[in-house]
């Protein structure tokens, strides 16, 4: 199976051409620049390997949360290339791939939402994993006694009474979970929508209002 993995929810992105469970090739996108390089990265990428986007088996995309525009600018490029292909895809959660690429069993795995705020995912083996929102002092009392994973060096300190693991993403980490989804029958192009958590009318709103876990 060839696949294309697309990820623009941090500050650096990446694309990355798959065969079975390798990576084939990639590429880091520029800092704050993957709506322009996005997709010229994409045909270098193919170029490179010489296959056409019509020898892919499916397209992978990192949906979120994260970047509001960067989340944006993969998803809808990803989704834009399955309809022109005419291929399967798999929009992942970002969390999930922190917990996959930890090997997280038992704990939690935390991004970074601004203003105070963090992306979470807490998994445990009684209960079905789920993205939220959450402030910080929550999140002291919910992950104490945890395993933390976190993907962004800014938020040891912050959280640095939970003794958090970091481990900094990359777009092939997104693989294996990108596979299952794809073996699990895929995303919907047509109703798959961006990961945000938050709402997206209150991405602009000035009080942080955050979800009850």
């Amino acid at each position: 199976m060839r696949l294309l993995l697309i990820d623009t929810c941090g500050d650096v992105g990446g694309v990355a051409l798959s065969e079975g469970e390798s990576i084939a090739a990639s590429e880091t996108l520029p800092e704050r620049g993957s709506s322009s390089a996005l997709l010229p990265a994409v045909s270098r990428l193919l170029k490179e390997k010489g296959w056409a986007l019509a020898d892919l088996d499916g397209i992978g995309v990192v949906a979120g949360p994260g970047s509001f525009t960067g989340v944006r600018v993969g998803l809808a490029a990803a989704k834009g290339l399955c309809v022109a292909a005419n291929l399967p895809l798999a929009a992942v959660s970002r969390l999930a791939v922190l917990v996959e690429a930890t090997v997280l069993e038992e704990g939690c795995a935390v991004l970074d939402a601004g203003r105070g705020e963090y992306y979470v995912r807490f998994v445990r083996q009684s209960e079905k994993a789920q993205d939220a929102l959450c402030q910080r002092k929550d999140l002291l009392v919910r992950a104490e006694g945890n395993r933390v994973v976190i993907a962004e060096p800014k938020l040891a300190e912050p959280l640095a009474s939970l003794s958090p693991e970091l481990h900094l993403l990359s777009v092939e980490l997104a693989l294996p979970v990108m596979l299952r989804v794809l073996q699990e029958g895929g995303s919907d192009v047509a109703t798959t929508d961006a990961n945000y958590v938050r709402g997206e009318r209150d991405i602009y709103a000035k009080s942080p209002s955050a979800v009850a876990l």
